[in-house]
């Protein structure tokens, strides 16, 4: 399984259509359910268990479906974000973001579910990440420290998507893109 850095650097949504970029999305997803977890302050691990993606494409030449209405972090003049991937709080919860300011896009994934250590409880509260990724840590010391550990685990992923949870298109109308992934239970 490539690490979670490989699978970003070589997503290209320019390349993608409204059906292959499922696939795209899918590669990143694949690592980010099965391959690995965040690590705070060097203890604590949080394991994505489902992730919606959005994509903004600031030149959009194919159409309307790249310029996702409901990604928060978007718009001439907002700053691109580190394109090796970073955190955003925002009111949904957390994003893991991948922009590229040269291929002029912006994209993420909305952790929805996640858990603590292999078998715990599943949070189920995208806006709880807050608090268990930036609350109860001490910033003393060597400070606040999130990294993600590529650790791939010993099954064989199966693909689960859906479309995303409570949201419109910019006409108003259900979003019906299947950009949601489901970490099967193995």
């Amino acid at each position: 399984m490539k690490t979670l850095s490989e699978v970003i650097a070589a997503f290209d949504p320019r390349r993608a259509d409204e059906n292959t970029i499922q696939d795209q999305f899918w590669s990143i997803a694949e690592v980010a359910l099965y391959g690995g977890y965040f690590l705070v302050n060097g203890k604590t691990r949080i394991y994505p268990i489902e992730i919606e993606f959005y994509l903004y494409v600031e030149e959009d030449p194919t159409g309307s479906w790249q310029r996702d209405a409901n990604m928060y972090h978007k718009g001439q003049g907002v700053p691109y974000f580190p394109k090796e991937g970073s955190l955003y709080p925002h009111r949904s919860g957390v994003d893991y973001t991948f922009e590229n300011e040269e291929l002029k896009y912006r994209a993420s994934f909305l952790i929805r579910c996640y858990q603590y250590e292999v078998g715990g409880e599943i949070i189920k509260k995208p806006t709880y990440l807050w608090e268990d990724l930036f609350g109860y840590n001490s910033t003393a010391g060597n400070g606040l420290t999130i990294s993600w550990v590529d650790e791939p685990e010993r099954v064989i992923p199966t693909r689960r998507q859906d479309k995303r949870i409570n949201l419109n298109d910019e006409k108003g109308k259900a979003d019906k893109k299947l950009w949601r992934f489901i970490k099967s239970k193995n």
